[in-house]
């Protein structure tokens, strides 16, 4: 009787051994995140562009295969990043990128008339905007660094391209992913009014 008592006490304490560790072993829930273009209206919009006939590609853009990945990249420090398995992107990184510069640059201009590489053969830019990204990571708590080296060209004089080289800063306001994204989609934005004020300047020229 005794043994059997004692067998019953050694079988629930492994059930709630069993227990517990499966309960510690669960896998976190993947959160998913996306960059977001201006909300409202933009700032220093007195400057966009007001020539209603420009047609503007944005892309296609080169990112270094550490960042174009569907996890989030953290950096740790200047030579170590950590990749996140529970906090990813919800699409491709690098069409995302050019989803929100295309639509931040389409709130800058007058006309609806931007579209993201690859565009339709209907489609027939002014200007085209490539992009080779270096650097768009970030630390918590710190700042994300958007590093671009980036081309306006125009489709009508393929000799005539302007190219410039852009680092932004952004402070990350808070130790979490969704400070660090929303720190990503602010640089994003600057840089959007750096390429519109450059499309200004090569439309008075022209």
């Amino acid at each position: 009787m005794k043994n059997r008592a004692c067998f019953g006490k050694i079988g629930w304490a492994f059930v709630l051994m069993v227990f517990l560790l499966t309960a510690c072993s669960t896998t976190p829930s993947v959160k998913y995140y996306t960059l977001n273009p201006f909300s409202g209206m933009p700032p220093d919009i007195s400057q966009t562009v007001s020539d209603t006939t420009l047609a503007i590609g944005v892309g296609p853009v080169e990112f270094p295969k550490f960042l174009d990945r569907p996890q989030i990249v953290t950096r740790k420090s200047q030579h170590r990043v950590e990749v996140s398995e529970f906090h990813r992107w919800a699409g491709s990184f690098s069409e995302d990128f050019l989803r929100v510069l295309a639509k931040n640059i389409s709130m800058l201009l007058p006309a609806n008339r931007v579209a993201e590489y690859p565009w339709t053969d209907q489609f027939s830019p002014t200007y085209s905007i490539q992009l080779i990204v270096e650097q768009f990571d970030g630390r918590f708590g710190g700042q994300v660094v958007l590093n671009v080296t980036w081309s306006v060209w125009n489709q009508k004089d393929t000799n005539q391209a302007i190219f410039k080289h852009t680092r932004i800063k952004e402070p990350v306001s808070a130790g979490d992913y969704d400070a660090l994204v929303a720190a990503q989609s602010r640089a994003l934005g600057t840089l959007s009014r750096a390429i519109v004020y450059e499309i200004k300047k090569v439309g008075h020229r022209d």
